[in-house]
């Protein structure tokens, strides 16, 4: 549903980038409303339909229900091999709502717009890419978001996501088995300014589901990840970013725009552990808390001439490079459409040590957020389209126009 969405990382750019950001997000809108006004729509509830036509035509595309999405990698339509979730998360820092808790008021207001399509081999193999533009609608300071108000009210790309699933087959113990191979592109101000090239990664999940109510479960996700680059210099800020990584109901994220936690990380390894729990179907209840151990570059060495000789410092403190982060998420989501999904989230993301030294409350900081997270799933819409369709036909009804 959410996610955490791992993005904020920005450094100097040209208007353009605006531009494409919005012709992007554009175009995503169009396709969805000309797929929806192509014919009739209905919610079928998730049931199968049975009857001379399905034979015909063989797996005919289903929505699954609430419970069945939330514990598949990939949450896509039963007879679709493609999924396309388009996402626009509204985020807004607690610090919004309380002038007096600074000297200088820092709200923080962002759309995150993100478009995820998958193609699915089959059950076991899938391909998929995520791509994120974020538009800040406030003028928050570095110390916060790593943005300074350089950056409000333009479009700007975080870094784009590929990604190669493997489900293993089966349920070992009860247990569900993902591993996925990642690539990050450097396709955010912030990476390009650092002369990033690619980032590799690798990712395993293990979820185990449990009969409970509409259905539960438990996951954990591990994650590493490092950046090839050609310079570890900072050239920004190198606080706190906002970026999304938590993952709602359904327990792998489906918007990651963590490029990196400070502005010189080479590498990152990352621990989830996630909870959902359906009580009634359409409804969906989730927890999730990620730790995150980022290391910077070494730095190198430099040697000046002194009347001695030349002396050399080199670095002393490499296990100083360490930055450990955490993000909490605790989500509501409901899905009004089985194509169409609102969720409440309360976000929080906390540096260990912060910039004054000690250890940020986990669960509760200044760096505190609310989002209102939308979901359209454009092949669910598909389905829902072809379902009214086909049993128009069978009733001999003639199909609802929108």
């Amino acid at each position: 549903m959410l996610l955490t969405h791992s993005g904020g990382d920005a450094a100097t750019g040209t208007h353009p980038c605006q531009a494409r950001g919005v012709r992007i997000v554009g175009i995503a809108w169009v396709c969805l409303l000309l797929t929806a006004s192509a014919s009739a729509q209905v919610d079928t509830g998730g049931e199968d339909l049975a009857g001379p036509e399905e034979e015909a035509v063989g797996e005919m595309p289903r929505n699954k229900t609430t419970a069945e999405r939330i514990s598949s990698p990939n949450p896509t339509t039963e007879g679709v091999p493609w999924s396309f979730p388009l996402f626009w998360d509204q985020t807004l820092s607690v610090r919004s709502f309380n002038e007096s808790s600074q000297l200088t008021h820092s709200p923080n207001y962002t759309w995150w717009f993100t478009a995820a399509p998958r193609w699915i081999f089959n059950p076991e193999h899938s391909i998929g890419l995520n791509a994120t533009v974020s538009i800040e609608w406030t003028d928050s300071p570095a110390e916060e978001f790593d943005r300074a108000g350089f950056y409000s009210r333009e479009a700007l790309w975080e870094d784009l996501r590929l990604d190669y699933l493997f489900s293993v087959p089966g349920r070992p113990a009860g247990f569900m088995f993902y591993v996925a191979a990642d690539l990050r592109l450097p396709t955010s101000k912030f990476s390009r300014s650092r002369q990033r090239y690619f980032s590799p990664g690798v990712r395993f999940t293990a979820v185990r589901p449990f009969s409970v109510l509409q259905g539960m479960q438990l996951g954990v996700t591990t994650a590493f990840w490092g950046w090839f680059a050609g310079s570890n210099v900072v050239l920004a800020p190198s606080e706190v970013t906002p970026c999304r990584i938590a993952p709602g109901p359904g327990g792998i994220a489906t918007v990651d725009t963590c490029g990196g936690a400070t502005a010189s990380i080479k590498t990152t390894t990352r621990l989830t552990a996630f909870w959902t729990l359906v009580p009634v179907d359409r409804l969906a209840l989730g927890l999730g808390y990620t730790a995150l151990w980022a290391r910077a570059n070494d730095l190198a060495v430099g040697c000046i001439d002194t009347a001695t000789g030349p002396v050399c410092v080199d670095d002393g403190s490499p296990n100083n490079h360490w930055r450990s982060f955490s993000n909490f998420q605790a989500t509501i989501g409901y899905d009004i459409k089985r194509w169409f999904t609102i969720a409440l989230s309360y976000e929080v993301w906390a540096q260990h040590p912060d910039s004054d030294g000690g250890r940020e409350n986990p669960f509760y900081n200044e760096n505190s957020r609310l989002v209102i997270g939308l979901t359209f799933r454009t092949d669910g819409l598909y389905a829902s389209v072809r379902d009214k369709r086909i049993e128009s036909a069978a009733s001999g009804a003639g199909v609802e126009e929108l």
